[in-house]
């Protein structure tokens, strides 16, 4: 699981060790990912913390060999990661563009890359990536990130292609506006009110409504889903 310290990733891993699993969350905050393992902990859940920047192929290669070593297999791989820094075009600069979609998509790759040998030799794997439903709107000033998050679900298909032969399976989630910690503590908060109205079902989204459906996708029972981009979104924009 990564980008698992907080938000989206925080509930799905709590969600996924709820069900039973050992959970290895990733992240590059050490400090909010040990508030976060001890949290988890703390409700008998078994979760294994690794500060690691997903953006370096080394560390990440280092904390999937860790995870391979302690406990034999990876059956579950959540894409979570992402930053949203909003910024108008004429004032992106090429370097803040790169870092988004180095966070946002090249994790994807190098998590996914890193995990792939040992789920296609056991002949079993789930790979869940996160996405937006950015990518079906196009909001302003979020050009780099939802290139990225456009990326990803390109990327879900291409893999799942390829994958599905090996009995591994790739799926998206797109979510909607979602109360995170950085989508109310954020310029977003203030969207919620024009957003909601909108929705086919008038309430906040909430990060236990995406880790339902990201729970789902990773279970066995989603076995003949792949390549599907989901979108949670409270019926938002219809696809």
């Amino acid at each position: 699981m990564t980008g698992a310290a907080q938000g989206l990733g925080y509930a799905a891993a709590a969600r996924l060790a709820a069900d039973g699993a050992t959970v290895a969350l990733l992240d590059r905050d050490g400090e909010k990912l040990r508030a976060a393992a001890d949290a988890l902990g703390a409700q008998g859940l078994t979760v294994l913390p690794h500060t690691v920047d997903l953006t370096d192929e080394e560390g990440v290669r280092a904390a999937v060999a860790a995870v391979l070593s302690a406990e034999g297999r990876i059956d579950v791989l959540v894409n979570n990661v992402g930053i949203y820094p909003h910024r108008p075009f004429e004032e992106l600069t090429y370097a803040e563009w790169r870092r988004v979609l180095a966070v946002n998509l090249d994790s994807v790759f190098l998590c996914s890359h890193a995990v792939y040998p040992d789920m296609r030799k056991r002949g079993y794997g789930r790979i869940v990536n996160v996405s937006s439903s950015t990518f079906f709107i196009g909001y302003p000033g979020l050009a780099a990130y939802i290139a990225s998050k456009g990326g990803i679900i390109g990327f879900t298909r291409a893999l799942a292609s390829e994958a599905g032969p090996y009995g591994i399976t790739v799926n998206a989630v797109t979510p909607g506006l979602i109360a995170t910690e950085g989508v109310l503590e954020g310029e977003e908060a203030g969207l919620f009110d024009e957003i909601v109205p909108e929705q086919a079902l008038p309430r906040r989204g909430e990060p236990e409504d995406i880790a339902e459906c990201i729970a789902y996708l990773a279970s066995p029972a989603a076995g003949f889903i792949t390549g599907q981009t989901i979108n949670v979104d409270g019926g938002h924009r219809f696809h």
